[in-house]
């Protein structure tokens, strides 16, 4: 097993990238999808928002926790048990929000707002395709592997690692 730990200057530097990149992406993502569309003069319907809004919800959950996680390192105090309760009950409550989407396109449907499976449907449900995968990167298997510490833990163990916050419910934020 290799337990090589990588400076404090370097988790830190990682940390930042980390916190940083998943808040821009939160915004620009969706962002970009919407202003592309409407660009082309098609409608942004309710496949597109609401596979916008969940997959913003879920990296801004990310953007914190990482943000959280710099800020412990930085001040040399463990995890924040309140933010620990804070993100168990998320992982809940994320799960209901993913599996209400279909439900919310079936009630727009039944309300006489139809979903469209056009351009922006489909970049809705892409929008929404991501959020699942984050949902699950974050709270149960990393899926994320760029950098070589990760990768070496690939080659060695033959499987994924527990996601980055599914580590830290299971471990109480030691």
């Amino acid at each position: 097993m290799s337990s090589v730990t990588p400076p404090r200057q370097a988790v830190i530097g990682r940390l930042r990238y980390l916190w940083t990149f998943e808040l821009f992406d939160s915004f620009f993502l969706p962002a970009v999808a919407a202003l592309s569309l409407r660009s082309t003069g098609r409608p942004l319907g309710p496949i597109f928002w609401v596979g916008a809004l969940l997959c913003s919800w879920l990296l801004w959950q990310g953007a914190a926790y990482w943000f959280a996680k710099l800020r412990a390192l930085r001040s040399r105090e463990p995890f924040r048990p309140r933010l620990l309760a804070v993100y168990a009950a998320l992982q809940r409550a994320n799960w209901a929000l993913l599996a209400l989407a279909p439900l919310a396109w079936v009630g727009a449907a039944l309300l006489g707002a139809p979903p469209r499976l056009d351009l922006g449907g489909v970049v809705g449900i892409l929008l929404y395709l991501l959020a699942v995968l984050e949902q699950i990167n974050y709270y149960h298997w990393q899926l994320m592997y760029d950098n070589r510490a990760d990768l070496a833990y690939l080659r060695e163990h033959r499987r994924l690692k527990r996601g980055a916050i599914a580590r830290e419910l299971a471990t109480g934020g030691a």
